[in-house]
């Protein structure tokens, strides 16, 4: 048999415990229930503040699924979860209790969802190589959907109202607002990433430690460049070069994978070239 016929693991999975879910799925929403009753008593300068507040809005979900992923639910509970989580982000987007509770709502929502929808496809994926088209994919989509007016990135980014049930928030140190950070696109994506690293057995830690990086090289360009930046493009980036193994398409998925990926860079090219050329 060759050694590309087949899907690279084999064998029984760990599934985790419930503990483990329980704690990546609360982690997020605790951890801004407490930097919310401890961030106005901290003063920090402009900068640091919202360096602490990014930090807190992305490291505190990326931790939360990566726990999250190590446990394995049947399909229809994992489904469960999502139908739940969507329901408390559609009742926020009409309801709006106070902003604090409204962050702790939305971020442990947003968490569940990505984990119940995200890593439960993950774990579908046939090969490990599959995720390879799709970091690129997905980047030229994150891209396109920004730079459109009528992408929905686009679209969630000049939105309030969308905003605040669609992206994680976190307290900012020293003040009373909330920033927000991490998109339910980005964590829906790093939970496929997470699931995909479990089921194929791929350096588990490290695709954490990809997806931590790629997030922080997006809010540093934001934060230099003034302008909003796809946050998946450095993250799938730092996903291809981080996990040797999903580089090695099979023979028989090459022509399918170098096609989408012609594909998407040629789509996001020309979104590129027509944000330059377009009157500001």
């Amino acid at each position: 048999m060759s050694p590309e016929s087949e899907p690279v693991p084999t064998g029984p999975r760990p599934r985790g415990s419930f503990w483990q879910l329980a704690v990546g799925l609360l982690l997020t929403p605790v951890a801004v229930a407490i930097a919310a009753c401890l961030a106005p008593h901290v003063p920090l300068g402009e900068t640091p503040a919202n360096v602490a507040a990014f930090a807190g809005a992305t490291l505190f979900p990326i931790l939360g699924l990566s726990l999250a992923a190590l446990v394995e639910l049947r399909l229809v509970l994992a489904l469960a979860a999502a139908a739940l989580a969507l329901a408390v982000l559609v009742t926020l987007a009409g309801w709006k209790p106070s902003p604090i509770s409204a962050a702790i709502l939305v971020d442990g929502a947003l968490v569940c969802l990505s984990w119940a929808l995200g890593c439960s496809l993950g774990r579908r994926v046939q090969h490990a190589a599959h995720l390879f088209p799709a970091c690129v994919v997905a980047a030229s989509a994150d891209l396109v959907s920004l730079l459109s007016p009528e992408g929905p990135s686009h679209a969630i980014a000049e939105s309030e109202r969308a905003l605040s049930v669609l992206a994680t928030w976190f307290p900012v140190p020293g003040s009373s607002a909330l920033a927000p950070a991490l998109g339910v696109g980005d964590l829906l994506f790093m939970a496929l990433a997470l699931g995909v690293a479990r089921a194929h057995r791929l350096p588990y830690a490290r695709c954490v430690v990809a997806c931590a990086v790629g997030t922080a090289l997006a809010g540093l360009a934001a934060a230099t460049s003034g302008l909003a930046v796809p946050a998946l493009l450095p993250i799938a980036a730092v996903l291809v070069l981080a996990l040797p193994a999903i580089r090695q398409l099979r023979r028989r998925d090459r022509r399918a994978a170098h096609w989408s990926m012609l594909i998407a860079s040629s789509v996001a090219l020309t979104s590129i070239a027509r944000a330059l050329l377009s009157p500001r």
